[in-house]
């Protein structure tokens, strides 16, 4: 489906509901040291074998759209919730499991600082990451999961992240 940035008015070719972020061992570990130092795959980053990040998505309502923006983004886990996580990422039945606690170990540039917001991480079924919630605060993401976005604010934020971020 065809897609037009009310903001810019550039046209895409599909609806825009999903922006990425890259894992984040680039803050942590210099390029040069990459190979020795960070575990990396789709899902999760393991930095010097003490710290611990798991990839999912902040998912925020669109008001009057069937889908949800998402931000694919990284939590950092303790060691024993990522060792959990991990032991039960191929398990039918890990859907189920209590949340885990994290830190949003992610920059969303279309909001003011985002690193180390508290997280609600939960395990979804097999073939889906994790779902954060943002801890409720007076943070704008918080916020705007938690009451979700006009179709405006959508188009606002995807023309900040395709221009400016």
């Amino acid at each position: 489906m065809n897609w037009k940035c009310s903001t810019c008015g550039e046209k895409l070719a599909n609806q825009p509901l999903c922006f990425g972020s890259e894992a984040p061992w680039r803050t942590l570990v210099p390029e040069s040291e990459f190979s020795l130092r960070v575990d990396l795959t789709r899902d999760q980053c393991v930095v010097d074998e003490k710290a611990f990040f798991i990839r999912g998505h902040i998912e925020i309502p669109i008001h009057d759209q069937p889908g949800s923006l998402s931000f694919s983004v990284w939590s950092s886990l303790s060691e024993k919730s990522f060792l959990h996580l991990s032991d039960r990422w191929m398990d039918q039945s890990r859907a189920g499991d209590p949340p885990y606690f994290g830190w949003l170990s992610s920059s969303i540039p279309t909001y003011p600082d985002t690193i180390n917001l508290k997280l609600s991480v939960q395990s979804r079924a097999l073939g889906l990451v994790p779902l954060f919630t943002v801890e409720p605060s007076d943070h704008p993401l918080s916020l705007d999961q938690q009451h979700g976005i006009s179709v405006q604010r959508w188009h606002e934020l995807v023309h900040g992240l395709q221009h400016d971020g």
